[in-house]
Parts: C-alpha cells; structure tokens; sequence
C-alpha cells in the first residue's frame, strides 16, 4: 500500500450513497475528484440509497478504494413505495423501487388493511441495523397494480411530489379576487390597446407570457414580452409562497398535471387569459434592424391578450399560409409575419455568438378513447415554437443583464463548461465516426459544439450524436452567482417568463418589482416582498429605475444596503432548492415515460423493429428504436453466435469470428421481453447493419431547433 493510500485510509469522507439495480452500493465524495467508494452490503450500517453519510475507506482491491459507512448525516426518504405481502404469520412490503436493497417489515397493526398485493405507501420507523430489516408503517394504500393511473400515483410519491395543497393554501388562494380593479390598472402602463397574443400547444391551459410587435418605419421592431404578474398575488413568506416554494415547480406527465400554484391562480387570474385584463410586468423592447437590441423599458403593466393562439395555427400562417387560417386572423398575419422576421434575425446573432442549439425532439404518448396507449410519436415543432423561444430567451437575458449591471442580487440560471473528461470522450467518439471536434488544451467553446451540430446536421447519425453531444454537456441550474450559460453562449441570463410554473422565475420578478417600486412615493394596498424604504424621499432619483437610461444613471444599488444583504443571505438556499426540486420532476416525467413506453412495448411482444445502437457495454448493447424514442437492452447473453470482448475506448463488443456491434450500428431486433414494473424492455438481434463511419457535410437548414 502506497503513502497516498494509507493517508486515504485514515480520512473520513463525506458523500451520497448511491446503489444499483444489482445491489452494488458506492459512496460518491462530495469532493471532486475523488474516487467512488465500493460498500460491501455488511459495511451499509442503516444507510440506504441516496443518503448524505461519512465513510472511511478500509483497503483496496484493484486499486479501487472501498469502505465503511461510520454515520448516516441525513435519511434521503422516510417513505417508501411497494408492494405489501401478506404471509400466514408476518407481512412486509417489497419496495418498487430497487434500489431500496431491503424488504420492509410491517406490524400487524400498522397496515391499514392493506391487502395482499396492493401497491402501499409506507412511512419508514425503524431504518436497518445490525443486519436487521428496516420496519414500517402503510400510511396510504394506493390499490390494485392494475388500477387505472396507478402509475401516476406511484411516481408521485416514489419522487416526493407534493400533490395536495394544504388547506391554508387553497383557503388564501379563495380570497384572492377573480378580476383586475381598474384602481390597479391605474397606477400602471396601459397596454390594453396594444395587440397582444398568447402562443402556446393545443392543451395548454396555463398562460405565463404574452407577445406584441410592430416595425416602425425606420425598421425598427418594438417587441413587448409581457409575463404573469404571479407576485402581485403570490406575497412574500405567505401560505401560497411557501408551498410554491415547496413544489418548486410544476410538474408535467402525460394526463396530468401538478401544479406549483392552485388552480385559481394558475388557470385564473394569473393566466394571460384571452379578452381579459391581466397584470403584467412587461419588458418592452427597441431592435434595430440587424435585431440587436438598442433600447428597453421594464415596468408593471396591464394587458388584455387579444387570442390564445397555437403554435399549430401560428405555424398554419407564417409557414404554409392557410387562407383559412389568415382569413380568421386576419388582424394579426402582419404581427405574425413580422416576428417571424425578428426570429430569423435573433437566431442568426445568436448562432454568431456560438449558442447550441438543440434540435432534439421529445416523445409524446398518444391515447385511444378507452385512456389505453395508442402510440408514441415526436414532439412537434414549428417555426411558431422557435419564435417563442426566441423572445423569452432575449427577455430573459435582458432582465439578468439589468439587475446585473445595478448590482442587485439575483437568481441566475447558469451552465458550467464541460468536464474536460468527457469533453476529450465525446471528441474521441466523434473521430470514430469521422467527424472533427475540437479539443483544444483540454477546454472546448460553445462554438466547437455549434460546429460539430453543424457538420452532422441532416446526416442519419444526427439525432444519436446529439444525444451523446448533449449527455457531455453538464446539467443547467439555478445559483445566487452569475457564472454564465456555457450552451447559450452569455454570460447573464434568468428565468423570468414562467412564474406561474417555476419559483426561481417568482423570484426574479419580487426583485425586479422592488427595483421599479424604489422611485415610485406610491405607497402599495399590498406587500410583495420587503419594500425598499428611503430615509429622506427628497433624495430619490428622478429616472425610470426599469430604462436603459436608469443603469447609465445609477451609481449605486437602487436598494437599501440591508436589503441587499437579506437578499444575499437567502438567494443560494433559493437556488438550492429549486434546482433539487427540478431534478426531481424531470426524474418523475422521464420515469413515466419510461413506464408508458414498456406499457407500449408489451403490446408488441414478439414484433420485430428497426433501430439504432446508442450504448454498449461490457453485459450488452442498448438499442432506440426508430421513430419511437424507445431503448431497449441486447443483453450480451443472447448473443451466442459468436464469444464478444468489450471494448470500451471503441464503444463496441467484437466478437472472435469478426462480427461486432458499434454505436450508431442500424439493427433490427425481436421485442423477447417487457417488465412493465420496472420498465425494461429486453430485445435480441435479428440482423445488424453497420453504420458508415464517415460524415458528409450538408447545407444548413433553417428548420426550427429547441434550446
């Protein structure tokens, strides 16, 4: 043993406790850089997946470190989702979740009367010790595994959603009034005259932003972006503000929606509703005619949205000119035509700076009358969704740049620079397709990724490289910091425009508000947050603190300095919080998916497909299928033709005889095996196709891309 590993061996490390579908159980270090530590399951003590523990480490095998759990710092979960098992003397309750590596033992007079079968929620009471099972309580019985929606019921709670609002909540969210006072209306801009429409899908039914434009006969474009004013209703420290701080965001599955705010507010007097008053805080906006932006304004205002339209009809206009489309809306296809015109600018200054973007469409699961899973299909998209994006992406920047340059505390949305690991891995995977990526001294830019989108644009590799250029890219967050957004290429940017839907966005909005409030002697009927307070009103500043103008003229913050230290000292717990509570959602809806697509798939027992290989590993090979966002598992087992060694710098298994299996390989397989329950679908190889493993430049298309 080495002086760096006996100095390992005397350190207590701090980590999360992460275990696999097998039962293998490591401790990733909090520190970078460290190595994962191996658990044997006699050295977990009470620790279970997903708990903050100390380890130390107590030898080595292969020169991999494993160790000894000494302290759980924090239980991940107190509940558990299973089956209960009723045995003649005993019952316990089998988890779905298999990464909980213990049954758990129930007392004849905690289970709710659960019966045998049933699919149970269960409050843990005693965690495992001493090699002893942990026990438990039923604290809910969900029903039969057949039940129609159980799934739905199973995620939420497996993911800690909360789905039921408190009664206080619902309670505050009554008292709230239906319609806009015109005494409200009053103290803001008036833009009811303006027309101004809402954009969004067929099923939407939440509206957080609205859209007005016009060009003026220099060539200048006038956009307004006007969001929910969700913090006029939403106070500071109140019920409702709790609980959508709890939540953290709303959550989406396929035929069902959780919500971060009830539904009064989310679908009522909140949302931007057609032909209705709604207050608003808007940004408007001056672009030149090389759609750069030359002058703005943010200010509390009031809009009365003129249609609810869809990307579908938007798109139905702009692109394939309906004339029934443009007869109904004839009003508007100027307005519409001429934001087609600023999206096209917008992208092209964006893609000059190096944003990536991502064309990479989403599964949507289609129903028949009878609820049952008719299909699952690509998410459409349209320059409609792109225009959008564009504006929400350009609103959202400028309100970060604002608050940046006035020196205000702020919530950002920022994303890192890539691991230089899986950079150099990604750039590797890339030449054995013959593509270039740069890898320049171990760094890359936000252009090397737009130019390698560029040169497999329109290839039959393009949306599998995608995907494993986007899995080298680390996730978005929140922070109190604003370190810049590596795929947008910028270094300030928010989340402003949904707030009906996302907390941070919330947020962001009670810190513009105070901003804008700070000059005004206008003494609000409510309280939105802790408003700024002069000493001597005299000594206000006689400018518009939400104008370009305002951040030439201001030379300090337009904030008390306590104020903003209050806001220094709770924004990273903010950002914290919202980003572990989108971790979660995103976990639950791409866990549905999942579940529905196995749901699908045993629908098909014994069908054969065509697909493309995304993964290979040393127990198998990973395979999507085409056109129906579904992935299944060739385990190496069922591959008897030949005896196949994993090669890992090459992604592939070669076989002895030659025959081998590569990433991007075209295969066609057999559906042998569907577990719905732990949503894996198992295929074997019919025939394999492989793939060139050189790419052919393409004209770039002007297709519309998701960020």
């Amino acid at each position: 043993m080495g002086k760096k590993e006996r100095e390992q061996k005397r350190k207590i490390i701090q980590g999360t406790l992460r275990c696999t579908r097998k039962g293998s159980c490591f401790v990733i270090p909090d520190l970078k850089g460290e190595p994962d530590i191996f658990i044997r399951e006699a050295n977990l003590g009470s620790a279970l997946h997903g708990d903050k523990v100390t380890v130390h480490i107590t030898g080595y095998r292969h020169g991999k470190p494993e160790g000894k759990i000494d302290k759980v710092l924090k239980h991940a979960n107190q509940t558990v989702v299973g089956q209960f098992v009723q045995l003649r003397r005993s019952q316990h309750v089998v988890p779905i979740e298999e990464k909980f590596l213990y049954d758990i033992e129930i007392s004849p007079g905690d289970t709710l009367q659960a019966e045998d079968g049933q699919v149970v929620f269960v409050e843990i009471t005693r965690f495992p010790i001493a090699g002893r099972p942990p026990v438990g309580r039923v604290i809910e019985v969900l029903g039969n595994p057949d039940d129609q929606g159980i799934d739905i019921e199973i995620i939420i709670r497996k993911h800690n959603l909360p789905h039921v609002f408190p009664s206080d909540v619902l309670e505050a969210s009554e008292e709230i009034p239906h319609e806009v006072t015109e005494e409200e209306c009053k103290r803001r801009v008036d833009l009811r005259s303006v027309p101004t429409v809402t954009i969004d899908g067929e099923t939407a039914r939440d509206f957080d932003d609205a859209i007005s434009l016009h060009q003026s006969s220099d060539g200048h474009y006038h956009l307004g972006v006007h969001i929910a004013d969700v913090s006029h209703y939403v106070i500071q420290d109140s019920a409702l503000d709790n609980e959508a701080f709890k939540r953290g965001t709303s959550v989406y599955f396929p035929e069902r929606a959780i919500p971060m705010l009830p539904e009064r507010l989310s679908n009522g007097i909140c949302s931007l509703n057609p032909q209705v008053d709604r207050l608003t805080m808007s940004a408007l906006m001056e672009l030149n005619d090389k759609g750069k932006v030359i002058n703005y304004r943010l200010c509390e205002s009031v809009i009365n949205s003129n249609e609810r339209m869809t990307y579908t009809n938007v798109n139905k206009i702009v692109t394939d000119r309906d004339p029934i489309m443009m007869e109904r809306y004839s009003s508007l296809v100027p307005m519409f035509d001429t934001m087609h015109k600023l999206t096209l600018l917008l992208i092209d200054r964006r893609e000059k700076r190096g944003a990536v973007d991502f064309d990479l469409p989403e599964p949507v699961v289609e129903f028949d009358d009878e609820g049952q899973i008719s299909g699952i299909v690509r998410s459409e998209r349209n320059i409609a969704h792109r225009i959008i994006e564009e504006f929400m992406l350009l609103t959202n920047e400028i309100v970060a740049t604002h608050l940046n340059r006035l020196n205000i505390p702020s919530l950002y949305r920022i994303h890192d620079e890539p691991d230089p690991k899986k950079a150099a891995e990604f750039a590797e995977l890339a030449r054995g397709f013959g593509y270039k990526f740069n890898f320049r001294g171990g760094r890359v830019s936000p252009k090397d990724f737009q130019h390698f989108a560029r040169q497999i644009k329109d290839t039959p590799e393009e949306r599998f490289l995608s995907y494993l250029m986007l899995r080298s890219l680390p996730q978005a967050r929140y922070s109190a910091e604003a370190t810049g957004h590596f795929g947008l290429a910028t270094k300030l940017y928010t989340h402003f425009t949904s707030p009906i839907r996302r907390y941070p966005d919330l947020i962001v909005h009670r810190i513009l508000w105070e901003v804008l409030s700070f000059n005004s002697d206008e003494t609000n009927h409510h309280k939105r947050g802790k408003k700024s307070q002069h000493t001597d009103p005299d000594e206000r500043k006689p400018v518009d603190a939400g104008s370009l103008d305002a951040v030439h003229q201001l030379q300090s913050p337009p904030l008390p300095q306590e104020r903003i230290e209050e806001l220094t000292d709770t924004l990273d717990h903010i950002a914290s919080q919202s980003s572990e509570r989108e971790r979660a959602a995103d976990a639950a809806e791409r866990e549905l998916m999942n579940w529905k697509k196995a749901e699908f798939m045993a629908q098909h027992l014994g069908e054969d497909f065509e697909g493309i290989i995304t993964g290979v590993k040393e127990y198998g090979i990973y395979v999507e299928l085409k056109d129906l966002f579904i992935e299944g598992l060739v385990h190496i087992s069922t591959l008897v033709d030949d005896y196949y060694v994993y090669k890992e710098k090459t992604h592939s298994l070669i076989g002895e005889r030659g025959r081998s299996f590569r990433l991007g390989d075209e295969v066609r397989i057999l559906v042998d095996r569907v577990d719905r329950d732990r949503h894996l679908i198992d295929f074997s190889i019919l025939d394999v196709r492989p793939v060139r493993r050189k790419g052919k430049r393409h004209s770039k298309s002007n297709s519309p891309q998701r960020h």
